[in-house]
């Protein structure tokens, strides 16, 4: 290749999702939603903590959108524990309402981000944006 010739950028690929609430409906909601307005891949739900934890070792994504029920029971050693175990993995809790106490909890306790799930749309394409996934 000359000097002169440039190479072309190879793609990114869209940051792999794993969704884990307790809801069925809302789990495949955003499986149907998401990737047609974020420029994301849903690639596993969940319905606990522990299955999300199975999925997340098997499948690597790059985020994480666990419901606040399914976390706010967890000792924080053990949400600790899977920050530690998946180091790339950006974990957003989803919160019911807007709660300061909630959001307190997850955001300095341990260290998550938080949306609230009938705001998910906008703030969830500042996250997504925000991800750069290694190229395909």
């Amino acid at each position: 290749m000359s000097s002169k010739q440039t190479r072309t950028a190879r793609p990114r690929r869209r940051p792999r999702m794993l969704v884990a609430d307790r809801s069925r409906h809302f789990r495949e909601t955003l499986r149907r939603v998401l990737p047609h307005y974020l420029s994301c891949t849903v690639v596993g739900e969940a319905g606990t903590l522990a299955e999300a934890v199975r999925l997340a070792r098997s499948l690597r994504p790059d985020v994480a959108l666990l419901d606040i029920d399914l976390v706010i029971g967890e000792p924080p050693t053990r949400l600790r524990r899977i920050a530690e175990a998946f180091p790339d993995l950006r974990v957003v809790v989803m919160l019911n309402e807007e709660s300061p106490h909630y959001r307190l909890a997850v955001t300095e306790r341990w260290g998550y981000v938080c949306i609230v799930k009938d705001q998910a749309e906008n703030q969830l394409a500042r996250i997504i944006s925000a991800i750069r996934p290694v190229a395909v």
